[in-house]
């Protein structure tokens, strides 16, 4: 067979040179990665340059001398939009922040792209509005993020649209016009959350706002979740666990995108065309204490369920709470009861329980750990209790569930 003949081979000469924009502490760009690397990892290997790891660090002028043979990028600015539409190479684009008209480079037909790859907002609106209404709320309220982005807004109105279609109203919070200082707006937010009718579900942009929400109430003097309940998007954990109180948010599937923009990006340093779909949607709401939400109008009942929430029932007593309120431990029960439907004790030991399941859900502490860290003398006795009202042990319980998260 002379060299003329021969077939092309299949096996790339070289890796292909893909340079990757991201702002790597937040968990949507580390949940896209997560996808990204395993389209990767199924097919043919990429030589990856992360060219930043933070918003700040996302310099336009970082692509002037590179010359590789692919993009996927985060978009903060104009300046790097431009920079990185210059190269005129495969180019994946996401998380669309800044108002800019794309209609002559967003083309999905050609395999020189690029491709935008987006979030479908308005169904992160809708999950968000049909949550708060299965809690049979009649206030509702939206907090928008720090500065004008796209994502908000559609967010914002498919939330709103969804409850007006079943005749309620929201309130819109928006930061005062030139101010992107957070203790400026905080002031703002406090006095707007103040006079927002009681009990309200507020759907906040993003979990960062989310969490500066639950900061404001409790600077306020506000009771999350019983005059206010609140709902972020993005389910970052460091940010959702580590909120006081624990912050309920709408899970993504940002693994999902992550393969989207992977193979998008394939097709085109193989000069195909991409897929048509290049939008990822919500999972869930991963419900947390911020929209554990009962109607409660009894001040000494709310408090009572706020000093239970705040111990996780770790090692409290009726009487230690009793020595908080203004009540004798005879009105704080019937008032209790009237509400909950059962005693004091019973609702500690209810929270109590919900926390040691959780902390052997998430964590691989030892049992002797979560039994002395919640009052109990030894495992062996925690055991009993859980077995009881569980119908399993400890250990097949943390088994289960993460089978249940395989």
């Amino acid at each position: 067979m002379s060299e003329r003949e021969k077939p092309q081979s299949r096996i790339p000469l070289k890796c292909p040179e893909v340079a990757v924009f991201f702002d790597l502490a937040v968990e949507s760009a580390r949940g896209i990665l997560r996808g990204f690397t395993q389209y990767i990892r199924l097919n043919s290997p990429w030589n990856v340059n992360f060219v930043s790891k933070t918003v700040n660090d996302i310099d336009p002028s970082s692509l002037k001398n590179w010359n590789g043979d692919g993009i996927l990028a985060h978009i903060p600015n104009v300046e790097t939009l431009e920079e990185i539409l210059s190269k005129s190479c495969p180019t994946v684009l996401l998380a669309r922040d800044i108002n800019h008209d794309l209609s002559e480079c967003h083309r999905n037909d050609s395999p020189a792209g690029p491709v935008f790859v987006r979030c479908d907002n308005a169904a992160i609106g809708k999950m968000a509005a049909d949550y708060f209404l299965q809690k049979d709320f009649r206030n509702y309220a939206y907090v928008s993020y720090s500065k004008p982005v796209c994502w908000c807004d559609e967010r914002r109105q498919a939330f709103s649209e969804t409850l007006a279609s079943r005749g309620f109203s929201v309130a819109h919070f928006l930061p005062p016009e030139n101010s992107s200082d957070w203790f400026t707006q905080r002031d703002s937010l406090i006095q707007w959350l103040l006079e927002l009718p009681k009990p309200v579900a507020i759907f906040a942009a993003n979990d960062f706002r989310g969490r500066q929400v639950l900061e404001v109430c409790q600077k306020a003097g506000i009771s999350v979740p019983y005059d206010v309940a609140v709902l972020g998007v993005d389910n970052d954990l460091p940010v959702c666990e580590m909120s006081y109180p624990s912050l309920s948010s709408i899970e993504i599937d940002w693994e999902r995108a992550g393969m989207i923009c992977a193979e998008a990006l394939d097709s085109m340093m193989h000069r195909k065309i991409p897929s048509a779909q290049n939008t990822y949607r919500p999972i869930r709401v991963v419900s947390r204490n911020s929209t554990e939400f009962f109607r409660v109008s009894d001040r000494i009942v709310v408090q009572i369920l706020e000093i239970i929430r705040i111990s996780r029932g770790q090692n409290l007593r009726v009487s230690d709470i009793l020595e908080m309120l203004p009540v004798s431990e005879r009105s704080a029960q019937e008032r209790f009861k009237k509400v909950l439907g059962h005693s004091i004790m019973e609702e500690i030991k209810r929270v109590r329980m919900k926390n040691i399941r959780q902390i052997i859900e998430e964590t691989s502490l030892p049992f002797h750990e979560i039994a002395l860290s919640f009052g109990f003398e030894n495992a062996n006795h925690l055991g009993q209790l859980f077995k009881k009202e569980l119908g399993v042990t400890m250990g097949e319980y943390r088994k289960m569930r993460l089978i249940n998260k395989e």
